[in-house]
């Protein structure tokens, strides 16, 4: 057990090898974590050990981000000044990641108080503090900035206010905790914008034009067939084939631009899919 007291020689006699090792690096941990965080003097040893244990079961205590670990175990708590700090130490990242999706000054206010209360406080609806899900697998700078974009994401999509930048799409899909997707995210970010946009741009003119009357002017397929005097499925079917062209001839010039395999390129593209029609509707719009 991480206990506060000295031990003497022989009660660590008494331990197992196995038990001594990881009461070192434990007690080597809590040390970094309050040099790293002094603000923060609401967690003792034993409370962060227990914290530890209950997100890294399993993992890899040397390579979890375990200062940053102590600083949400007392966020989760509510300690007011852990709270300032953390705010201090990543809220500019924040305003700077949600500046890039393109939001207005006060529209990124808003999405940093629901911010606040969402990972600090809870959602109201029996969730709790969502800091608490942290699992150290990533720098929480980077978890809160992520936080953040997927709040503003759900903001714009619900009443339409701005529309994101190309750039938000592979950024709120991939995940703080999830090194491999933040690596994607950063590499083949512009190599999936400039393919995304070379096939939007190949597409037949009607292709594009049947894409924005269903995703910018909200036309529904029995809209769209009395408008060009076909069978709802007819319609149907060309929009579905000017979605499908678009994606496939995207994942093609994707595959070669980014120089990554066809497995690579699908794992990227089911990450990113859900939020194409955001991109789709911005671009389609500029076009106008």
């Amino acid at each position: 057990m991480l206990a506060g007291g000295a031990a003497g020689d022989a009660g660590i006699a008494d331990v197992p090898p196995e038990q001594a090792d990881l009461e070192a690096i434990l007690t080597d941990a809590y040390a970094r974590a309050q040099d790293a965080w002094p603000e923060v003097t609401s967690v003792d040893a034993p409370r962060f050990a227990r914290w530890l244990g209950e997100r890294l079961a399993g993992a890899d205590l040397g390579a979890a981000k375990v200062c940053d670990l102590f600083a949400a175990c007392a966020c989760a708590a509510g300690d007011a000044r852990a709270i300032a700090s953390v705010e201090a130490r990543t809220f500019p990242d924040v305003a700077a990641a949600l500046g890039k999706m393109g939001l207005a000054s006060d529209r990124i206010g808003e999405v940093k108080q629901v911010l606040r209360k969402v990972v600090f406080v809870g959602d109201g609806e029996g969730r709790g503090p969502r800091i608490a899900e942290y699992r150290g697998t990533g720098d929480l700078r980077a978890w809160l900035r992520v936080t953040a974009m997927r709040a503003a994401l759900k903001a714009i999509r619900k009443d339409g206010r701005e529309q994101p930048s190309d750039d938000a799409v592979l950024e709120a899909r991939s995940s703080a905790d999830d090194p491999e997707l933040a690596y994607m995210k950063a590499a083949y970010r512009a190599a999936f914008r400039e393919a995304f946009q070379e096939a939007l741009e190949s597409l037949h003119a009607k292709e594009r034009l049947l894409l924005k009357q269903q995703i910018v002017d909200g036309l529904g397929v029995d809209e769209l067939g009395a408008l060009y005097q076909v069978h709802r499925a007819t319609a149907a079917r060309w929009v579905a084939s000017a979605r499908e062209k678009l994606l496939g001839r995207t994942r093609r010039t994707f595959m070669l631009r980014a120089r990554i395999t066809s497995e690579e390129c699908e794992s990227i593209m089911r990450m990113v899919r859900s939020q194409l029609d955001v991109s789709l509707h911005r671009r389609l719009a500029q076009a106008e």
